[in-house]
């Protein structure tokens, strides 16, 4: 029997052991052959797709959009943060390939506004839409090619792949993309969806480097750039963001953020929030040691006043989010009173902590110190009290057994005494987030399950 007379079924099991490249040459091999793996191949690699902001990766994404039966695919569309190293005298592969190919580097595509235009004219042309995403890291799980192979944006090997010496498997000698800051890109994507009317559900942010979204990538709601990004705003449903300090030459967004519940604040990530009225999913992951983070949240769980003052400055009152049923924190440290006020605000269905601080009080109010007993002490043992609990909680874990556990082990001093305490409550590993993972500050810690992804270069 000739292979193109194999049942279907058997076409797609023969499939399924080939690498990306096997596969490329097996739907070439026949008509028949293509159109039996035609949807299956357009499942796993144009349902989701990564691409960087040069010049050659975005025209991908055009033709993408422009083909008749790809386009209704694409549902996610992810943009890195990583472009091609810089080649000023276009003497190495890279810059001569983009040289004798037209392409613009990628300083003159964002100058120029190039790559505004093609993320609009793509975005606009992509029917179903539901998520776009900001990423600073390459997605695992491409078990088609091996264990250790990745999800790349679409075109990192441009000029380089024709070389002599490439090979795709080769992981220590590829070449190292070099990483732009993610605070102007966000601002650019909102915009494009703007320019391009085209409203998703959901926007992802995960950032797994140092550099982290700041105040600037925010600060998008005045003039004719928020005139554009509102009614994108307007219906979003799943925001998942990762933020930081201000890198050096900007003004610092914790200045900006307030200090006690009630205060109006002129933050823009607070501002942003006000423009999210049918949001459903909301992820915040700080940057780890920054405890004036902890204002946010005491503004985040400030009730809403019966009468509704208007300003006429660039102020944000206390938020309502009436649709929030999800609310995920990662890497702040919070008092245990402000975040009690955020939960029981908003009607929740679910909450997650990622690597959160919690203390007993905040810093405005009185210490009330608490002890933890050692797991197994009896109710009147008090020796080994513990200043603090922590719990690494994954996947699968149920955090209210853990919690009742915990409160079998709280132990409050009487009021005379004067035992030295932090005043720390617990630490806190729940959610979603990496179940092996107990280490702090480092690249991969910020809280997201997204290493599944449905992109390649083919």
């Amino acid at each position: 029997m000739a292979l193109v007379d194999l049942p279907p079924e058997l076409l797609l099991r023969v499939a399924a052991f080939l690498t990306t490249s096997e596969l490329g040459h097996f739907r070439l091999a026949s008509k028949h052959i293509e159109a039996v793996l035609c949807e299956s191949f357009a499942r796993e690699f144009f349902t989701k797709k990564q691409f960087m902001l040069e010049q050659p990766s975005l025209q991908a994404l055009l033709d993408i959009s422009n083909h008749p039966t790809l386009a209704s695919r694409l549902s996610e569309v992810v943009i890195s943060t990583h472009v091609l190293p810089p080649d000023p005298e276009i003497v190495t592969s890279t810059g001569k390939a983009m040289y004798e190919a037209g392409y613009v580097s990628h300083d003159v595509l964002m100058a120029t506004g190039q790559a505004l235009h093609m993320l609009s004219t793509a975005f606009s042309k992509l029917p179903n839409l539901r998520t776009v995403g900001l990423r600073d890291y390459n997605g695992l799980g491409r078990y088609r090619d091996g264990q250790s192979a990745t999800w790349k944006s679409w075109g990192w090997s441009f000029g380089w792949d024709g070389l002599p010496t490439y090979d795709p498997n080769d992981r220590i000698g590829q070449r190292a993309l070099m990483i732009m800051p993610p605070e102007p890109v966000l601002p650019l994507l909102f915009y494009a969806l703007g320019q391009a009317k085209v409203l998703p559900e959901s926007i992802h942010v995960f950032l797994r480097k140092r550099a982290k979204l700041t105040q600037q990538s925010f600060n998008i709601l005045d003039g004719y750039l928020g005139d554009k990004i509102g009614p994108v705003l307007c219906n979003t449903k799943d925001l998942m963001l990762a933020i930081g300090s201000e890198r050096t030459g900007y003004s610092s967004l914790l200045t900006a953020l307030p200090t006690k519940p009630g205060v109006s604040t002129n933050a823009p990530l607070s501002r942003l929030l006000q423009c999210t009225p049918k949001l459903e999913t909301l992820r915040l992951n700080f940057e780890q040691g920054q405890p004036a983070y902890s204002g946010f949240l005491d503004w985040l769980g400030s009730p809403i006043p019966n009468t509704q003052i208007l300003s006429s400055g660039p102020v944000a009152g206390p938020v309502s989010l009436p649709r929030l049923t999800a609310l995920e924190l990662g890497m702040v440290t919070v008092s245990s009173a402000a975040l009690f006020n955020v939960l029981t605000k908003f009607n929740l269905e679910s909450f997650s902590l990622w690597k959160v601080q919690l203390h007993a009080s905040s810093a405005s109010e009185p210490e009330d110190f608490c002890y933890f007993k050692p797991v197994g002490a009896g109710e009147e043992d008090t020796p080994g009290l513990m200043s603090e609990a922590k719990h690494h909680a994954g996947p699968g874990t149920i955090m209210g057994d853990w919690l009742q556990e915990l409160s079998k082990r709280t132990y409050i001093p009487p009021a005379e005494d004067d035992s030295d305490s932090d005043g720390r409550l617990w630490d806190v590993d729940g959610g979603l987030g990496d179940s092996d993972d107990d280490n702090n500050g480092d690249e991969d810690d910020d809280h997201d399950d997204d290493d599944e992804d449905n992109e390649a270069d083919v």
